[in-house]
């Protein structure tokens, strides 16, 4: 139960992280600017916090 809890976070923080990346792309000019990173993202978080929250009511 815990290594579940442990690896939804760890996705829904990696996901954050990959859209914080993308966000300061934009927003400073960087060359580094990928829609497609900011979806993958989003799909993280949301599989992340959806198995973080499976885990925690087993």
């Amino acid at each position: 139960m815990e290594k579940r809890l442990i690896s939804g976070y760890i996705m829904a923080g990696a996901g954050f992280v990959m859209i914080l990346i993308n966000a300061m792309s934009y927003l400073f000019g960087w060359d580094w600017k990928s829609p497609a990173f900011t979806i993958v993202g989003l799909v993280l978080i949301v599989i992340g916090a959806r198995t973080a929250r499976k885990a925690s009511w087993i």
